[in-house]
């Protein structure tokens, strides 16, 4: 008995010890996982705000450091949130931008951009990129047409155009709202720029008549067709080649009149100041590396650096694009959606 009680303070002692680091345990790992972030961001790398999905980001940032050996620490943002971070005069700044074309040439009037060109950007379509070199474009995502198997079949070999649409009284279109999105609306004020407002609003006012209900989703347009609900539809070429991948019974094919694209481009700012870095990623962005990247995770964009083997559709045609100069706004995109929805949808007005 006295030789245990001699060993009880020691007993106690050893317990205290242990429930003490237990209890510190969590918080020196918490503390040491915060010097290590910090020690990484005192490295040499590069800021970059991006508004691809995080998987995307966290896949690109990590292969381009097992083939380079150099760092890039990518924050994910939306677009909106991209141009709040950017007004504000706090927090962290972006070396590089990866946006919208739209929010690139909004960057661009704010006067935050600097020039950057490489032999690569070189070769990046005029049309996809901006003539002082202050953003050029990396992937765009253009709009398509959808074709259900059995409608192919009948009548697959007589779409060709946007005209054609209407050619086929008895058609089912799965279309999207244009007011709804901003990548329809970007094909809307394509549209309207390259056919005029009184064309525009004449096909758009014939087309509704084969247009069960507008989705406010391209995924929705591509279900619906797949399913043999709809005949034909309208959407992004990255989720109908989604759909497409994953065994979708669907047709997709490439407008011969042409068709609107969006753009997701790659700017630098005036806060970088790591040329030699930023030339390694931003070419490194246009590899075959890159791009597989955005393939691994299902997203599957067009090239605005020509690839050597041209995408084709289902005829083996090559992608048309509109010859569009985009010269409006963000907020003259939405007042004609806001068009849209009282001349044409609701034809209210004209």
């Amino acid at each position: 008995v006295n030789l245990m009680k001699k060993f009880v303070p020691f007993i106690v002692l050893s317990l205290f010890v242990i429930l003490l680091l237990s209890l510190c345990g969590p918080i020196l790992t918490k503390r040491q996982q915060e010097e290590a972030q910090r020690a990484y961001e005192a490295e040499r790398h590069l800021v970059v705000f991006s508004d691809l999905p995080q998987d995307v980001n966290d896949g690109l940032a990590q292969l381009f450091f097992e083939q380079k050996h150099l760092r890039v620490q990518i924050y994910s943002k939306s677009d909106g949130d991209i141009r709040q971070a950017l007004k504000t005069d706090s927090g962290v700044k972006p070396d590089i931008l990866i946006a919208s074309e739209d929010n690139l040439r909004e960057q661009k009037k704010n006067g935050i951009l600097q020039p950057y060109a490489s032999p690569v950007t070189d070769k990046v379509l005029p049309s996809m990129k901006d003539p002082e070199q202050l953003w050029n474009g990396l992937w765009y995502n253009p709009m398509v047409f959808i074709v259900s198997q059995s409608y192919y079949e009948r009548r697959g070999m007589q779409i060709r155009t946007w005209d054609d649409l209407l050619t086929d009284p008895e058609m089912v279109l799965a279309f999207p709202d244009l007011a709804s999105m901003d990548m329809a609306g970007e094909f809307l004020c394509s549209f309207v720029e390259m056919r005029g407002i009184e064309d525009s609003e004449r096909y758009l006012r014939s087309l509704q008549g084969h247009v069960a209900s507008y989705s406010k989703s391209m995924s929705a347009n591509v279900r619906r067709v797949a399913s043999g609900e709809a005949d034909m539809g309208v959407a992004d070429a990255a989720v109908a080649r989604q759909y497409r991948h994953d065994g979708a019974p669907i047709y997709i094919l490439y407008p011969r009149d042409g068709t609107s694209y969006w753009l997701t481009g790659v700017a630098v700012t005036n806060w970088c100041e790591d040329g030699e870095l930023t030339n390694a990623f931003i070419d490194w962005l246009y590899s075959s590396n890159a791009n597989a990247v955005l393939w691994q995770k299902h997203i599957f964009f067009s090239y605005a650096l020509p690839p050597a083997k041209a995408e084709v559709d289902a005829k083996g045609q090559e992608i048309a694009l509109f010859p569009v100069k985009k010269q409006y706004s963000d907020q003259g995109r939405r007042d004609l959606q806001a068009w849209w929805i009282k001349s044409v949808r609701f034809g209210k007005e004209k």
